[in-house]
């Protein structure tokens, strides 16, 4: 996702509108979590155990008021988890012996979004808290089959920074990266990208 920043700071040189009026606007986003550090196994100098990404796709409603006063909530849920796998260690060796899924169910958040305008973007700030849960299954090295799953709930503070490009005088592009939940064992981070709609 670290090419989705490199394209924003591309687009800061482009011209951009002045900043929306006031009111209600609803999105919808794209978002990957970077789980990896939780799922990692280190042994014997080795790193193991790499997963892939969790998808996530969500759905965002806000109001602003001005640009200190401008409060969201978001709803979410995962559409693809992160896999990675399991090994038996021995000296000087390590054999794959079982595939992991970590996953993000549904979540909401709420946020307290300031913003600073000025002729060619909005940085903004994401201040909230977030409800979530989260599954890890153990499956067969082939993942045919499934050994065992646990599910737990979490919540906490949420929080990050955006960067936003106005499109036209109702569409917004924006461009996040943020913690989901502190609740989250090994707190992983979000990359996102998201349009929003502006009444």
């Amino acid at each position: 996702m670290n090419k989705v920043y490199f394209f924003a700071l591309a687009l800061l040189a482009m011209p951009a509108l002045a900043d929306n009026n006031r009111g209600f606007y609803v999105g919808i986003g794209a978002a990957g979590i970077d789980d990896r550090q939780d799922l990692t196994l280190r042994a014997n100098g080795m790193t193991l155990g790499d997963t892939t990404a969790i998808r996530t796709g969500e759905l965002i409603s806000g109001y602003k008021y001005n640009d200190v006063l401008v409060a969201e909530i978001r709803i979410g849920s995962s559409v693809r988890p992160g896999k990675g796998f399991d090994f038996t260690v021995a000296p000087g060796s390590a054999v794959p012996k079982e595939q992991i899924e970590r996953d993000i169910g549904n979540y909401e958040s709420i946020y307290y979004r300031p913003e600073m305008v000025n002729d060619e973007a909005k940085l903004y700030a994401l201040l909230g808290y977030t409800k979530t849960s989260s599954s890890l299954t153990r499956k067969t090295l082939s993942g045919s089959q499934e050994l065992s799953k646990m599910d737990t709930s979490y919540s906490g503070a949420s929080y990050g920074i955006g960067i936003s490009f106005v499109i036209d005088e109702h569409f917004n592009i924006n461009f996040e990266y943020k913690n989901i939940c502190d609740g989250l064992y090994n707190k992983p981070n979000m990359s996102s990208v998201n349009i929003d709609y502006r009444f």
